[in-house]
């Protein structure tokens, strides 16, 4: 579900004196998300959610409830692990960083959008997938850099 016409309203004021013009602010909420962002109106209600929590607080949310995991699940280790080959690492513990994770579940690259420890056998499997491209896709990245 996309963002509401007043939670858009709500991030442009909130917006209006901290960034220069459109591509720098566009830049910066991308940053906070961890997420590219071409225009608050293809935001998702939890990330302008997320976003109008952190311009008011300075903090950004907490998402690690959704990236919450049984480790007896192989299919959560595995999530686990694909997290941590995209580098999405926790710098305090060099694990996973589950903020990270359940932002990214949250979020509309996510092809299941909820709580891990809610998601069937067959919705992990299409976010281990989504995971496993999103690893070709910046392996193949880094070789074209090469």
């Amino acid at each position: 579900m996309t963002a509401t016409a007043n939670q858009i309203k709500i991030l442009q004021s909130q917006c209006s004196g901290k960034f220069r013009d459109r591509d720098e602010r566009l830049e910066a909420v991308s940053s906070i998300l961890g997420d590219e962002v071409e225009s608050f109106k293809k935001l998702s209600k939890l990330q302008a959610d997320d976003l109008i929590y952190f311009f008011n607080t300075g903090e950004m949310p907490d998402n690690r409830s959704w990236a919450a995991f049984d480790k007896h699940n192989s299919q959560h280790r595995t999530i686990l692990s694909k997290a941590y080959t995209l580098g999405w690492r926790d710098r305090k513990t060099g694990y996973a960083d589950l903020n990270r994770l359940g932002g990214w579940l949250k979020s509309k690259r996510s092809p299941v959008s909820k709580p891990l420890k809610e998601m069937n056998k067959r919705e992990l499997s299409k976010v281990i997938s989504a995971m496993d491209n999103m690893i070709l896709k910046s392996f193949k990245k880094d070789l074209n850099e090469h």
